[in-house]
């Protein structure tokens, strides 16, 4: 074989793996709009029990739901049994039943990137004891898309998070998208739908939120990430640390 025939041969081959990632990508894009749309699901029976909210806590409609400035400073205080220690950017739970706002990369805040901010840190450790339920308001303060996720597979995480335990990486009965499908026990305890971004900017603007509630019933590690591609993986995630009782 020549030099030509060589060239054309491997670039035969770049265009057919090329054409491949291009098929991933596009499934991994129908999954999450499957996912997006799944807003009766329930996830996990292991070590974290989720599932989607019911919107605003005690409002049993939606998981989805908006808020203005006006509601979100109503709800945005420290709730009891809460303390936030700033030296350690850690934020201790210490009732079994608290309700905590986190919110996605607030255009107002003095940082760029995409993060999490809870109570003024960004991506704090949430510490909690076992047998602890989180009601996790999750709000849009940015100008693009969020999508909010509770997840057992641990940083640092790829492009597209939940590619990263497809091959069984994960610490429940199954990982990444089969964990997800085969309601993997901790893998995935909870996902939420995507939060649009808020565009126009009025005088009391609404942002999309939805409340992801999680029993954690045991010790373990988990973490609250952003799931659209290339978020997570830039650093909008946080750790959960389950202790003893």
């Amino acid at each position: 074989m020549d030099r030509n025939e060589s060239g054309k041969t491997e670039s035969g081959i770049m265009l057919q793996l090329f054409a491949i990632i291009a098929v991933v990508i596009v499934l991994v894009i129908l999954v999450f709009a499957t996912l997006s749309a799944a807003l009766s699901a329930t996830y996990g029976t292991g070590a974290g029990n989720g599932s989607y909210g019911s919107g605003m806590p005690s409002s049993g409609t939606s998981s989805a739901f908006t808020i203005n400035n006006t509601s979100f400073n109503k709800i945005n205080t420290l709730p009891a049994g809460v303390l936030v220690n700033n030296s350690t950017n850690t934020i201790n739970v210490t009732s079994r039943d608290v309700t905590l706002v986190l919110e996605a990369a607030p255009t107002w805040y003095p940082r760029q990137g995409d993060f999490w901010l809870a109570y003024g840190l960004v991506n704090p450790n949430i510490v909690m004891g076992s047998g602890t339920t989180i009601h996790f308001v999750f709000i849009n303060m940015d100008n693009i898309t969020h999508m909010p996720a509770i997840t057992t597979i641990s940083p640092p995480y790829s492009y597209m998070p939940m590619q990263d335990g497809m091959m069984g990486s994960g610490t429940g009965s199954g990982s990444g998208m089969m964990g997800y499908q085969n309601n993997g026990t901790g893998t995935w305890p909870a996902i939420g739908p995507m939060l649009p971004g808020t565009s126009v900017q009025v005088p009391d603007p609404a942002y999309s939120a939805t409340n992801l509630s999680v029993t954690f019933n045991s010790p373990d590690t988990f973490w609250y990430i952003c799931l659209v591609p290339g978020h997570a993986q830039m650093g909008m995630y946080g750790k959960i640390s389950v202790i003893g009782a």
